[in-house]
């Protein structure tokens, strides 16, 4: 059977509104045929939509706590570096005696030394700033791979569902579905 264009959407709104998925991905990745028959099938997706939902929630949470702390790793004013350039600073912008009993107190009297010590400062700025990069690439890397499980587990539990529509019936997945329904407290 053929789709016009409004027909689809309305379809693809209705899906989308019933199963929580996003109406561009559902655009983007099913055909006519597919679109017609979850249309068909809306109260079997509407049970596992609950599943879905929480799913996505927990996810949500594990991200927002990776994410704060990420950020309260990467905040500069925790950094044993940044403590140190800042005394660093302080005790430079001080002359004579006051400067000279500051560095002495840190064993950075000699010029050499305190030219060294910022070179390795910045060498290991440079370091912290790559290990952030790392990690917030790995983070990400960790994400999609969620995001991709998240996606592979829906796709079997529809071909799980189209089997056994399929080779029984659609009276058996909805008694099935209702059975996981109720086993799981009714989310």
């Amino acid at each position: 059977m053929e789709l016009n264009k409004k027909e689809r959407k309305k379809l693809i709104a209705r899906i989308s509104e019933v199963s929580g998925v996003a109406q561009y991905a559902l655009e983007a990745k099913m055909t006519n045929e597919q679109v017609i028959e979850v249309a068909n099938n809306l109260k079997i997706i509407s049970f596992i939509k609950a599943a879905n939902n929480y799913n996505r929630y927990f996810q949500g949470q594990k991200t927002a706590e990776a994410n704060t702390k990420l950020k309260k790793f990467m905040e500069l004013t925790n950094s044993e570096f940044y403590k140190a350039g800042k005394w660093l600073v302080d005790a430079l912008s001080t002359v004579g005696q006051d400067r000279k009993q500051n560095l002495l107190e840190k064993d950075l009297v000699h010029k050499a030394d305190y030219n060294q010590t910022v070179t390795d400062l910045k060498d290991t700025i440079k370091e912290q700033q790559q290990t952030i990069r790392q990690q917030t690439s790995e983070a990400k890397k960790k994400i999609h791979d969620l995001e991709q499980r998240v996606d592979s587990l829906q796709k079997h539990l529809k071909l799980i569902q189209n089997y056994i529509t399929d080779n029984y019936s659609s009276s058996n997945w909805h008694d099935i579905a209702n059975h996981v329904q109720k086993k799981s407290g009714g989310r």
